[in-house]
């Protein structure tokens, strides 16, 4: 822990080359913002139309559901698990305690809330588009659920959470095996989530992509935020310590 607080640390001294960092990273993404966009509104109008379900949805739902390779099947089964209570719950309070110990505490706190808002904003979603979840008559069920299907939440929280600590890893972090490793763990839950709610039969494929394209403007908008606040805060905020000026000997 003392050897990532000391390499966090010294990323944080040029904090111009983090912004430098971060925002080379969010031009790549920016670039795709307008067609995660596009994409999302003609999920909105097209999803709840019985020829998506029958051309598209339940061909891919059913190849993913023909996965028999068992540890495969297992990790699917299992990874929804982080959006389910209380998994969910710890998936973030971990993120955020672990952030905070390493002084990223203005990231700490937005990442919580982004999390938080997000999902309310996706369950805003589900309520407008108003589609049914998917049903045994195209694909398998693992569980039945009442709320509505289109956006998955499970997706959402996924993205933003771990997404969102993926970018400051990879923007404050400097570069070493530990840090590698790190982030793909982070990226697992974000890469899986999808698959797994498709190959419960809980969701629509659909359902996964329209909530990877809003989770995904999300975080940009999370990441950007961050660094408009980051130099604007006070040290204790940036993860600095107050250094107080020592009188001059006379």
């Amino acid at each position: 822990m003392a050897d990532v607080g000391h390499s966090i640390d010294a990323q944080k001294e040029g904090l111009p080359e983090q912004e430098r960092r971060g925002r080379a990273f969010m031009a790549v993404y920016l670039s795709v913002l307008s067609l995660a966009t596009l994409a999302f509104v003609l999920l909105v109008i097209f999803v709840r139309s019985e020829d998506v379900i029958v051309n598209f949805d339940a061909p891919v739902a059913r190849a993913i559901q023909a996965v028999q390779w068992p540890v495969g099947g297992w990790v699917l089964t299992h990874t929804s698990d982080l959006g389910w209570h209380p998994d969910d719950v710890l998936c973030v309070v971990l993120i955020a305690l672990t952030l905070f110990a390493l002084r990223l505490r203005l990231e700490s706190v937005v990442v919580v809330a982004s999390t938080l808002l997000a999902g309310g904003l996706g369950t805003v979603a589900k309520d407008v588009v108003q589609r049914a979840r998917p049903t045994a008559t195209f694909v398998h069920l693992a569980a039945h659920l009442a709320d509505f299907s289109f956006p998955s939440g499970h997706v959402i929280f996924a993205t933003v959470l771990f997404g969102t600590t993926f970018w400051i890893v990879w923007t404050v972090w400097s570069s070493s095996c530990v840090r590698n490793v790190v982030l793909v763990l982070l990226a697992l839950p974000v890469l899986l989530m999808g698959p797994s709610r498709v190959y419960l039969g809980e969701h629509w494929p659909t359902d996964v992509l329209g909530a990877y394209c809003l989770a995904g403007l999300w975080v940009a908008g999370t990441a950007e935020l961050i660094l408009v606040l980051k130099p604007r805060l006070n040290p204790w905020w940036q993860g600095r310590a107050h250094r107080r000026r020592r009188p001059a000997r006379r």
